[in-house]
């Protein structure tokens, strides 16, 4: 079947829908990729018009089958494992160390983090890696909560196979936290990382009621597809789950200059990670 382009009309109709339901703001420049990534449902509901389709998901829920197939669709979903390694030096080096001795003031054993953006699952995957490294965490419980508006990638998430080159950039020492199918070309994580691991879909947009609170958030590499008011609104709903002196680490060319001034900006050894962290009161 042949498609016509989308009309600026149709478009405007699915970026308002889109940024109300989700706060994504596809720009005019990225009229083509939204048109592109609607024809996918189109073909596969053998329809031919952009506005059917509209009229077709309009009203229904965000649980609705088919508005879950389509915000698959229009959510992009670049990952891979320890990307921006110095974050995770981070995590290792500052981040924990910092949130025990809180805990210990407090005598909690446990310790709550949050990918909020987690995709496939990698980002999730290499903070417990990191964690399961570390002999200081021996005698902590930590609980690790992945979520994403795109159900189909929490599925391979919560599967956790991959192919062998996502794994390109997993220092060695990690080896021993999945098994390697060269046969196949395929990597699957272990269980025993997976344990502590938890993988749900959830719209930033919504109320975080039922979320934990939480002593580290990472949500990074969003940011950039929401526009000001939006990112604000997000942050304040994250700096409220957050626990005091809990850290909140955004993407390496995200900021929160003018979003919010809430937050301690960190760095490691002088250097500019954008992890930012509520006061310990």
């Amino acid at each position: 079947m042949l498609y016509n382009e989308m009309n600026e009309n149709d478009f405007k109709l699915f970026r308002d829908y889109i940024y109300d339901k989700s706060g994504i703001n596809y720009t005019i420049n990225k009229k083509i990729i939204l048109q592109n990534r609607i024809r996918r449902r189109l073909r596969e509901l053998n329809m031919d018009s952009y506005r059917d389709y509209y009229e077709l998901i309009k009203n229904k829920k965000m649980d609705d089958l088919e508005l879950i197939n389509f915000f698959n669709e229009v959510t992009t979903n670049e990952t891979s494992f320890f990307r921006h390694e110095k974050q995770f030096l981070a995590l290792k080096e500052m981040i924990i160390p910092e949130i025990l001795e809180m805990k210990k003031k407090i005598g909690s054993n446990t310790i709550n983090i949050w990918s909020a953006a987690a995709s496939m699952g990698k980002e999730a995957y290499t903070i417990a890696m990191v964690l399961s490294e570390m002999q200081e965490l021996q005698k902590f419980n930590y609980k690790i909560l992945g979520t994403d508006l795109n159900s189909s990638v929490l599925d391979i998430a919560r599967i956790g196979k991959y192919e062998l080159k996502d794994f390109k950039y997993v220092p060695i020492e990690y080896k021993k936290y999945y098994d390697e199918d060269h046969a196949k070309g395929i990597i699957a994580i272990r269980e025993e990382l997976k344990r502590n691991i938890k993988f749900q879909r959830f719209n930033l947009m919504d109320k975080f009621n039922f979320i934990e609170r939480m002593d580290i958030i990472f949500c990074r590499n969003v940011f950039i597809y929401f526009n000001k008011n939006t990112q604000k609104e997000i942050v304040e709903k994250f700096y409220k789950n957050l626990n005091p002196g809990g850290f909140f680490i955004l993407g390496h060319s995200e900021t929160l200059n003018g979003v919010s001034e809430d937050f301690i900006y960190r760095k490691l050894n002088n250097e500019n990670l954008m992890i930012y962290q509520k006061e310990e009161k």
